[in-house]
């Protein structure tokens, strides 16, 4: 596999995971709770646990993928399109939210969740979120050739894991800044287009990729 081949399978991903971290959901909750009621090492260990959570996910995610679509390649074919349903799926969802004004409502609740300790709490609130099933079962593997390599695999995690440390650790770091949240709150409906419009082109992408390519 080639510098260029090996861009074009990390790069997607990297930007999927940057965008699902840049929507705001349980794990920045999480993060923005540990660093606002107990301080920014707390919120560090928590981008950590939820690092960590990501890692795991991405684990079970790639362990079997190689001999599973190599004997089942509609499968293979199924899951890229429904990795492409889900990107579609959090598009709309996008749109739908700049209906409503935008989708950075931070406002963050001191007894929620548990801050006593950050990076399991993190880990849980990561392993047990509804989405990740499907975000790392589907789009990841949307993105993960059928006859990778198993050094492939692993360098995805290893990517996954390393990317969402700094993403998560800057989140702490940054997003529980008073003055941020009040700009997030005031420039929800243009982020919520802008992601709309991202999600929604990756989705198309991945079914012309299927589908048509």
């Amino acid at each position: 596999m080639d510098i260029g081949s090996l861009l074009a399978i990390l790069i997607p991903i990297a930007a999927i995971q940057f965008l699902g971290w840049a929507t705001p959901g349980p794990n920045h909750l999480m993060i923005l709770s540990a660093s606002v009621t107990s301080g920014r090492a707390a919120g560090i260990r928590a981008a950590l646990g939820i690092a960590a959570g990501a890692v795991t996910w991405a684990l079970i995610a790639v362990s079997g993928i190689a001999a599973i679509f190599e004997l089942f390649p509609k499968v293979y074919s199924a899951v890229r399109l429904l990795g492409a349903a889900y990107l579609v799926y959090l598009g709309i969802k996008a749109f739908r939210s700049a209906r409503r004004g935008g989708m950075f409502d931070l406002s963050v609740n001191a007894s929620a969740p548990a801050v006593r300790r950050p990076f399991l709490s993190a880990y849980l609130v990561m392993m047990t979120n509804p989405k990740a099933v499907l975000f790392f079962g589907s789009i990841l593997t949307a993105f993960v050739p059928a006859d990778g390599p198993p050094w492939l695999m692993f360098l995805i995690v290893a990517q996954m894991g390393a990317l969402g440390a700094g993403l998560n650790i800057f989140a702490a770091l940054f997003f529980s800044s008073p003055v941020v949240i009040r700009w997030l709150r005031a420039s929800g409906f243009l982020v919520s287009i802008l992601f709309g419009t991202l999600f929604c082109g990756l989705g198309a992408l991945v079914v012309y990729e299927v589908l048509i390519a």
